[in-house]
């Protein structure tokens, strides 16, 4: 769907013919080897059942100083800072995706987005949001100022509820780790600090579900005012 075609492809033998045909014809195919399961097996970190694995380039790009990802009215970026668990990352860059963020931004002590356990909760969306590594909070605050783009910092207790704040126009969403929270020069550059209001019993939501939660919101918001 993103017109990134992999290096290499390994099938399983007898699976060829739809996975060649969806590749089609370019002028750089992959080269494809047939595997029997028990090859597969190996190459695959689920261990069975696994019918294709595929070998593609690196994704991530230089972060870019002017808009170009202005082609989406009011796309937000999202900046991952220190969060560990390759199943967030993943499942926030699937959100990303799902919710219209122009790229997604990640911190230098993050997790590797590209580690099997972040692939697999991408469910594929790694190629369809642009994606930028070891971005310091200092590099991320000036690279936003020069665009004019306001940051909105995550706080699981305290700041406006998400729905309060006026979300239509491109911003920065910063998400921290959960322990740690969001970096204080991200903090002190905040023009917003916002959070989900939850249940009296609750004392915090896992930072892939209050990412997705306030993506989903700003989506709802530009929808509402089209």
């Amino acid at each position: 769907r993103s017109g990134v075609l992999p290096r290499q492809v390994f099938l399983l033998e007898g699976r060829e013919e739809r996975v060649l045909a969806a590749l089609g014809s370019t002028a750089a195919e992959p080269e494809v080897y047939l595997c029997s399961p028990a090859a597969l097996a190996k190459l695959s970190e689920l261990g069975s059942g696994t019918r294709v694995v595929a070998v593609f380039p690196f994704l991530e790009k230089p972060l870019s100083y002017h808009a170009d990802f202005e082609t989406r009215a009011g796309a937000p970026v999202l900046y991952l800072s220190g969060l560990g668990d390759p199943g967030n990352v993943g499942t926030l860059l699937r959100s990303a995706a799902a919710f219209g963020a122009a790229a997604v931004i990640l911190a230098p002590e993050s997790a590797d987005p590209y580690s099997p356990k972040a692939l697999r909760a991408t469910m594929g969306s790694i190629f369809e949001v642009p994606l930028h590594l070891d971005v310091s909070p200092a590099e991320l605050a000036s690279w936003a100022e020069t665009l004019g783009l306001k940051i909105v910092c995550a706080d699981p207790h305290r700041g406006l509820p998400v729905w309060d704040v006026d979300l239509t126009d491109s911003f920065v969403l910063v998400l921290g780790a959960e322990r740690k929270g969001v970096p204080g020069r991200l903090k002190a550059a905040a023009r917003e600090v916002v959070m989900i209001p939850q249940a009296e019993a609750a004392e915090s939501i896992n930072v892939a579900m209050a990412g997705t939660a306030i993506l989903y919101e700003a989506l709802r918001q530009r929808q509402a005012g089209a």
